[in-house]
């Protein structure tokens, strides 16, 4: 059974050609993979050298990876990256469902880097699951994870945490040692920045897998962490092979569903 992967990177080159190199190191390892690529332009627009640079990652020799960029009106007005991403949906959801309606592959799932978060709910219409490209380490991810479960279950709130405070230090799962509170990134003490990384938490614990930017040596504590705690998605390390031996067989269980669905779907897309 054939499937299609859509990939959303997050804005600018350098991401997209990690992704690219990613891309194309599954479908030379798997023949029934084919991945198309949706490009997201930067909020500024870009440059000419963006375009160029584009064109030379996709050559036709490798006709199971293909790209598509969305359009939009470029601005100056500098806004949120979340912010920006949901206000990209639209388009991104009519380029997939233009992909669903011309190709006769099956729509197995969205892979998702993790500025590009809001895309998991065009996952969700399309009936197919999500996979989150963490381009943080593994540790990050964990700590990220407890203090948005702590946030939740116990009202803990690290930016009203202070050097006067009576919390010296917090105990993450992730870690083999107690951590200290004046040493926690600005993100996390912030106000105006918290809230949004807690958000973007609850979605990865949404996420059917998440693939971490990491390798076992360094980080096998947080890997072992990860891997075992029941309301959390599996995180696994993002290499090609660790992919093709886990990622894909879980996609093949879901491809019969969504085709069905996505049926549906594109009728009344295509009424609108």
């Amino acid at each position: 059974m054939m499937m299609e992967l859509v990939f959303i990177p997050s804005p600018g080159i350098g991401h997209l050609r990690s992704t690219v190199e990613l891309a194309k190191q599954l479908v030379n390892g798997d023949k029934r993979l084919s991945i198309t690529v949706i490009i997201i332009p930067r909020s500024s627009g870009g440059d000419t050298s963006d375009f160029a640079q584009i064109s030379s990652l996709f050559t036709p020799s490798q006709p199971r990876l293909c790209h598509e960029t969305i359009s939009f009106a470029p601005t100056s007005e500098r806004r949120p990256n979340q912010l920006y991403m949901v206000n990209q949906k639209p388009q991104v959801r009519d380029a997939v469902a233009r992909l669903v309606v011309t190709s006769w592959l099956h729509l197995a799932g969205f892979v998702i880097y993790m500025l590009c978060i809001p895309m998991m709910d065009l996952a969700d219409e399309f009936k197919v699951p999500s996979y989150s490209v963490y381009t943080s380490n593994a540790t990050f991810l964990g700590i990220t994870l407890h203090l948005q479960k702590m946030y939740d279950d116990k009202k803990c709130d690290t930016s009203e945490l202070s050097e006067e405070s009576l919390v010296k230090e917090l105990e993450f799962p992730c870690l083999t040692r107690p951590y200290p509170v004046e040493c926690l990134p600005y993100i996390f003490v912030w106000k105006e920045w918290l809230p949004l990384f807690l958000a973007q938490a609850r979605k990865f614990r949404k996420m059917k897998r998440i693939l971490v930017n990491t390798v076992a040596d360094l980080e096998p504590h947080a890997l072992n962490v990860l891997s075992r705690e029941g309301d959390l998605p599996r995180a696994y390390i993002l290499d090609q092979c660790c992919i093709s031996k886990t990622i894909i067989p879980a996609m093949m269980t879901t491809v019969g569903r969504s085709r069905r669905f996505c049926g549906g779907w594109i009728s009344n897309w295509r009424d609108r």
